[in-house]
């Protein structure tokens, strides 16, 4: 998924790259989508063949419902080690993950389909820096720590 929001304009520390990933969209695609709505995806993880274990059985699943849950542990992690060192947890992440960008693993092949781009025949494609289709990328958890115990 991923994409910009009809409802809420990007926010300050999104807007840099925003502009940077707009310059790789082409032209006859802007006018299909909100060029100053706040942009998600912020961040991506692993969302599909996410192996579970449910009553006893190993199963595979995917989507929001696996990923989401794999970034929150990360962070849970982060301020757990926070937490330890006696400094104060994170709180609102995204200021600290837009400032952050190399703490991840910048995701730069695929595309969503959905909605079509006039020009790709595809929605989105993911590219260097923030895309809407994999966020700022997957994170990096010894960067994201050093960054945050800094």
């Amino acid at each position: 998924s991923g994409g910009f929001s009809n409802i809420f304009p990007a926010p300050a520390y999104q807007t840099a790259q925003i502009a940077s990933f707009l310059k790789t969209v082409p032209s006859d695609f802007n006018a299909t989508f909100n060029l100053t709505g706040r942009g998600f995806s912020d961040v991506s993880t692993q969302g599909w063949n996410f192996q579970v274990v449910n009553n006893g059985t190993t199963t595979l699943t995917g989507g929001t419902s696996a990923s989401s849950p794999t970034f929150a542990a990360v962070i849970a992690l982060i301020n757990d080690r926070l937490v330890a060192a006696g400094k104060p947890v994170l709180g609102f992440l995204n200021p600290f993950l837009y400032a952050n960008l190399g703490a991840f693993n910048d995701i730069t092949v695929g595309h969503n389909s959905g909605f079509v781009c006039p020009e790709s025949g595809v929605g989105f494609d993911a590219t260097t820096g923030w895309d809407p289709l994999t966020g700022l990328g997957t994170p990096n958890f010894t960067s994201l720590l050093a960054a945050a115990m800094a």
